[in-house]
């Protein structure tokens, strides 16, 4: 199903990709996780997402930031890079400051605690997922949340979640 579709009498979950997407600008999915993200921000869409997310998102773009600089992409050299510049945390704390503001109106940043981090173990054996991907479901199931906006094809097999992609 697709973002531009989705109900907003709903709760959902915004996945990282959807963030990075927009981030970035993202040749075919920008434009919708975009339109998608400005409904939160109105607050037309009632949204949710954990700290793990956010992790996620800094850290692709910090990646992204510090790949500009140098023509290799192996991770020791974007380390360098990353650890001697500090020019490449400028779009992450770009970034912070829109999710900052994204989260006073229709965006809820959910804590993920001991509990939910424990049981993801047995969302992942079920439904065969990373431990990140697994603790956002679990923290989906533990906060009743039946919607999760993302391009990732493994929240497909999680029988109790609604996939809407940009």
């Amino acid at each position: 199903m697709l973002l531009t579709d989705f109900d907003r009498k709903e709760d959902i979950f915004v996945d990282a990709n959807i963030f990075i997407y927009n981030a970035v600008d993202h040749e075919k999915y920008g434009q919708s996780s975009t339109d998608f993200l400005l409904r939160i921000e109105k607050e037309e869409i009632k949204a949710f997402t954990d700290s793990l997310v956010l992790d996620e998102v800094f850290f692709k773009i910090l990646i992204a930031e510090a790949s500009k600089y140098t023509e290799t992409k192996n991770i020791k050299d974007l380390r360098k890079i990353i650890r001697s510049s500090k020019a490449v945390y400028n779009p992450v704390k770009e970034y912070r400051d829109y999710i900052s503001e994204l989260s006073l109106s229709g965006l809820k940043i959910l804590s993920v605690d001991s509990k939910i981090a424990l049981d993801s173990i047995d969302i992942a054996e079920k439904y065969n997922l990373l431990t990140a991907d697994a603790i956002h479901v679990t923290t989906c199931r533990f906060y009743n949340i039946k919607n999760i906006a993302t391009k990732d094809k493994d929240f497909g097999r999680v029988d109790f979640l609604k996939v809407w992609k940009p």
